[in-house]
């Protein structure tokens, strides 16, 4: 008993191939070079640039609250945060990709819109910012080129497992993921679809209605390309090999000559309280924290990280 125990902890670390990379040191560096001799306009440039990282990993962080509660612990899908790969000249930074076992591949695209977006009837995107609306690049674009990108790479690699010496045939799915809080607003589905943006919290649901919608003819090619555990996990593990960190100079960046050295005297080094895990003790998130308050008849008023919320 004690072996078997051991083998399924063992397996569930696997699920989660990779966990996003921390921006931390990013927004330290940042935060340093404020103390520096410079101009107004490069400390206000320098602190758009902190609430941009610091937005960012807000909406990655709720998109992945969600994503690791219902499939970190499971054995029919792996995932993968924060993949950033290089190719053929070009770059995708890709949030969050979720496999399951017939190579249904899910790019999913973390969206902060704090204030809620609106989607016109053309499929333009504008954000809500200050009582009005801002255009802004569309994600569902976005990560069509991502799609394109990651599947020019698979290919190039030969990285697909075979049937028969033949490739399998994996199949993307688009999804853009909006903060459970904000509003969106869309155009008649019947003048531009918009169902690929979601909001975090229905993507199991999503999911769910994507398998059960499947017709019978795909139903057959799904179980003839139906794979185990380990060949989704193997191939999770060479797509993560290609990851490419990214690495700015942020001196450069905002033209901050290196003769100005930084004040350390002046740097704010505030540490943000944390919360543990009344069960394991581990640190865990305000993400997970605030879900369990929220959730006060089933938590009883305290706080557990993801994995042992399905275990009270």
């Amino acid at each position: 008993m004690r072996a078997v125990r051991a083998n399924t902890t063992l397996l569930r670390t696997n699920m989660i191939i990779k966990e996003r990379d921390s921006r931390a040191k990013d927004i330290a560096e940042l935060t340093e070079l404020l103390s520096c001799n410079i101009t107004n306009r490069q400390k206000f440039l320098i602190e758009q640039e902190i609430n941009s990282i610091k937005k960012g990993e807000s909406g990655e962080d709720d998109s992945a609250y969600y994503i690791n509660f219902y499939y970190g612990d499971s054995d029919r899908w792996i995932v993968i945060h924060d993949l950033r790969i290089e190719f053929n000249g070009k770059v995708a930074q890709i949030d969050h990709i979720l496999i399951n076992r017939l190579f249904d591949i899910y790019i999913l695209e973390s969206k902060n819109y704090r204030y809620g977006i609106r989607i016109t009837t053309n499929g333009e995107f504008e954000a809500y910012y200050k009582r009005q609306y801002i255009g802004i690049p569309s994600p569902i674009e976005q990560n069509r080129r991502h799609i394109a990108l990651l599947s020019e790479l698979i290919k190039k690699y030969d990285l697909l497992p075979r049937r028969l010496s033949i490739p399998i045939k994996p199949r993307f799915l688009n999804y853009i993921l909006i903060s459970p809080k904000s509003i969106i607003k869309r155009p008649s589905s019947k003048i531009f679809d918009t169902s690929s943006v979601i909001k975090a919290d229905t993507l199991r649901s999503v999911i769910n209605d994507n398998a059960d919608n499947t017709n019978g003819i795909d139903a057959l090619s799904s179980v003839a390309k139906l794979s185990s555990f380990s060949t989704i996990e193997k191939f999770g593990r060479k797509l993560v090999g290609f990851h490419r960190p990214s690495k700015i100079n942020w001196r450069n960046k905002f033209g901050i000559d290196e003769k100005y050295n930084i004040n350390h005297n002046n740097v704010n080094n505030h540490t943000k309280r944390g919360y543990f895990c009344a069960r394991c003790k581990a640190r865990i998130s305000d993400k997970e924290a605030k879900f369990c308050w929220n959730n006060k008849t089933r938590f009883k008023g305290k706080a557990f990280c993801y994995k042992c919320q399905k275990q009270v």
